[in-house]
């Protein structure tokens, strides 16, 4: 059934026991594991607290250890057009969750499940998710959010959920609920790991006062590290984000700021990078910054300048400074990827491909949509290949360049053998081109 976010409230009463789903994750790489979160869930369970009164907990599939790592094994083959790609499913596997689950239902069993997803292109483990649900709890009533239901909706109606719900919720004057992993409920739901950061955004009314107070939520929960998500942190809220570091200050209040999202180089201005690092940022990922298709190369020589060459505030880790590079995208050039990899490395230290994929909902989606489905709008499997004119092949080698340069930057020489997966594309890409002596 499909539903608005205000109806589906309607559906609930105080009686109900939500268990909110993180699902797990089937992608070809996933570099991205320990920043994971799920913030939609996670400001909905305060949502719901507050204005149903419901009983609400977690269950996190991808929740990493204390180590960023989480669970992965080898899943399917994924092949387009003679090109296969090794797929793997990360989360916690449903044994353990199946135990977890047993140990909790003396005291606690879901009256309603809500299964979120962060793309619509990873329904996939969503799909099998629902028959599992249904099976433990055949009672009970199970709910769709997220990218999936909302882009995809007719695709959402044949899954069997009783209730896809589109649309966002209202949740402005919430904070995300970081305390409901320390419930009993959901501590033994999740093995009773630690969260190791927080998210937080800026919303549009008192931004520096909203900040701050998502910033204490954290600290109450002994959440140190925090990602701020914002499209463009340095044009649209760059101000605001220097008052936050001077009201932290003043309360003598430390935290580590980490830049992995919405730093366009050349919206930085003066000492903004001297003033991030003082106040707590600790590391820095920078988008992809063109100017008339080339490289903004002023911007990216600030980043060198200032985090590198004429920092004398703190060094940043090897690993912490690291720039993208956009691939996959329709007019993709393969010359100019390398000239643009070499320059990136040479002033950030670190490359990280950032393969593409079209908006979702946009026309473009549409056409790879329909030409592929679905399942096959991953940007690791680089939608938009052959029609740029490149091959995936291609791209498949230029992420093992990438490797290569990211090593020898680190002064490392490159390990074939320490198991890893570019280690093993590698030696098999070395083996196809070179041949046996």
């Amino acid at each position: 059934m499909e539903i608005n976010t205000i109806s589906w409230l309607g559906k609930l009463s105080q009686k109900d026991k939500v268990l909110l789903v993180n699902p797990p994750v089937q992608e070809v790489r996933y570099a991205w594991l320990k920043w994971n979160q799920p913030l939609d869930l996670l400001l909905l369970s305060s949502k719901l607290r507050e204005e149903i009164g419901c009983s609400v907990e977690i269950l996190d599939f991808m929740l990493p250890d204390e180590n960023g790592r989480v669970t992965a094994k080898e899943y399917k083959q994924k092949t387009i057009k003679n090109t296969s790609y090794k797929t793997r499913l990360y989360g916690t596997p449903l044994e353990q969750i199946s135990q977890r689950l047993d140990l909790v239902s003396s005291s606690w069993k879901p009256t309603h499940i809500v299964i979120t997803s962060l793309t619509s292109y990873w329904y996939e483990p969503v799909l099998r998710l629902l028959p599992y649900f249904r099976t433990t709890f055949p009672d009970v009533s199970i709910s769709l959010i997220g990218a999936f239901p909302a882009i995809e909706t007719n695709e959402a109606l044949k899954t069997g959920a009783d209730f896809v719900v589109k649309g966002e919720f209202a949740s402005k004057h919430y904070l995300p609920n970081y305390k409901i992993y320390k419930s009993n409920i959901s501590s033994i739901l999740n093995d009773k790991k630690d969260i190791n950061f927080g998210a937080v955004r800026f919303n549009n009314e008192n931004k520096v006062e909203n900040l701050y107070k998502q910033i204490i939520s954290l600290q109450e929960s002994n959440i140190k590290d925090i990602v701020i998500y914002d499209e463009d942190i340095l044009k649209n809220a760059q101000e605001e984000l220097l008052d936050v570091f001077e009201l932290l200050d003043k309360k003598n209040i430390n935290v580590n700021f980490h830049g992995i999202c919405g730093l366009q180089p050349a919206n930085a201005k003066g000492d903004i990078y001297h003033r991030m690092l003082k106040g707590g940022f600790r590391s820095f990922f920078f988008e992809y910054e063109l100017e008339s298709n080339e490289l903004n190369l002023d911007s990216y020589k600030k980043i060198y300048y200032d985090l590198i060459e004429y920092n004398s505030i703190r060094k940043i880790p090897s690993g912490s400074l690291a720039g993208f590079l956009m691939i996959g995208t329709p007019d993709d050039d393969l010359e100019k990827m390398f000239k643009h990899s070499f320059n990136i490395l040479e002033t950030c230290t670190s490359l990280i491909p950032k393969p593409f994929t079209p908006r979702l909902g946009s026309e473009q989606y549409k056409k790879i949509t329909a030409e592929l489905g679905v399942d096959y709008l991953s940007p690791h499997l680089f939608p938009m290949a052959d029609t740029n004119g490149i091959t995936r092949s291609e791209y498949k080698d230029f992420y093992q360049h990438a490797a290569f340069l990211n090593e020898k930057r680190n002064g490392n020489s490159f390990n074939y053998f320490d198991g890893s997966y570019t280690s093993a594309s590698l030696r098999k890409s070395l083996g196809k081109k070179v041949g046996t002596i």
